[in-house]
């Protein structure tokens, strides 16, 4: 009986000093009011975007979740290392669970730093960057944008050969460092913590996961991130029109050097893209010529038909390389 009376006391012990300094401290914020913007006029508003609401997990949620957890590392004699990361994690586990074996792995993410820890972030992105592009045969991309209109915002976008190889990445020192850093220095802005989108990528070639054969990356870029929320009824219609989209992309312009795009992991329904281009105004120039294709305007013709659940969520960002 002593010894469970210990236990106990032992657990709201290490929950009260988790607690105290923080290491529970989520906090719910309200999201932004969106800004509707129909898909073909963002061509002329490349320093507007528009805003992807966030969902943050409560402080009560994960003080309710955190009895059971420090009872469970009492009896496996496991030390108590709860972060938002387990929290995230579940997430990107059930993601890789829904990509089936051998397909195409991709993830965007968003996220905004801390003005005053702009620069320390950068330098451990692009320490991270080097080293998963170095070390890693089967990563196949990891770039980096920023805002075109909200410094300190940015956008990354990473692929691998299948989620096998994003599982070895997941475990790789790099990606312990990094995350280390994100726990001890807490760089991310109020309302700013990472939002990642997985998903596999379609209409890609075969030699998809032949490394030495993608472009390397580019020194300036511009870039486009857009989630896309097609109704049901637009399904078939939608896919052939980005099929077409891509393949006019892909082999007709000359200025284009990425066209990106699958279906969600985890909301299937929801697409997500991710474009880069090259040219002058740090890559502007081919997107400009990108919206003015023949191509595209099919695609601005099928947008006229009232083709989504609800509206698009476009960004537009410029390519960071160290």
């Amino acid at each position: 009986m002593l010894m469970w009376k210990l236990l106990w006391t032992l657990s709201l012990m290490v929950i009260f000093i988790a607690e105290s300094s923080g290491f529970f401290a989520f906090q719910q914020s309200a999201a932004p009011p969106r800004k509707e913007t129909k898909l073909h006029e963002f061509v002329k508003q490349s320093n507007d975007n528009v805003v992807i609401d966030s969902q943050h997990l409560s402080r009560r949620a994960v003080m309710n979740a955190a009895l059971p957890f420090t009872m469970t590392a009492i009896f496996t004699g496991k030390a108590l290392a709860a972060t938002s990361e387990s929290v995230m994690n579940k997430s990107t586990q059930k993601a890789i669970e829904k990509i089936g074996d051998g397909k195409p792995f991709a993830l965007n993410a968003k996220l905004s730093v801390i003005p005053e820890l702009r620069e320390v972030w950068m330098k451990e992105i692009q320490a991270f960057q080097k080293s998963t592009r170095n070390d890693e045969e089967r990563s196949l991309e990891f770039s980096v944008s920023e805002d075109v209109g909200k410094p300190n915002t940015f956008y990354l976008h990473q692929q691998y050969a299948d989620k096998a190889a994003f599982r070895a990445h997941l475990e790789s020192p790099h990606s312990k460092r990094y995350e280390a850093f994100l726990v001890s220095d807490k760089p991310f802005s109020k309302g700013g913590d990472p939002i990642t989108y997985f998903f596999s990528p379609l209409e890609e070639g075969s030699d998809w996961a032949i490394k030495n054969k993608r472009s390397k990356p580019s020194k300036t870029g511009y870039c486009v991130t857009v989630n896309l929320y097609p109704k049901k009824a637009k399904r078939g219609e939608f896919l052939e029109v980005i099929k077409a989209n891509k393949q006019g992309t892909d082999t007709t312009e000359k200025l284009a050097l990425q066209y990106t795009f699958g279906e969600s992991a985890l909301k299937p329904g929801v697409f997500h893209f991710h474009e880069e281009y090259k040219g002058k105004e740090e890559g502007k120039q081919g997107f400009d010529a990108h919206a003015n294709s023949p191509h595209f305007a099919g695609w601005v013709k099928f947008t006229e038909t009232d083709p989504f659940e609800k509206p698009p969520e476009v960004y537009f960002s410029k390519i960071l390389e160290g």
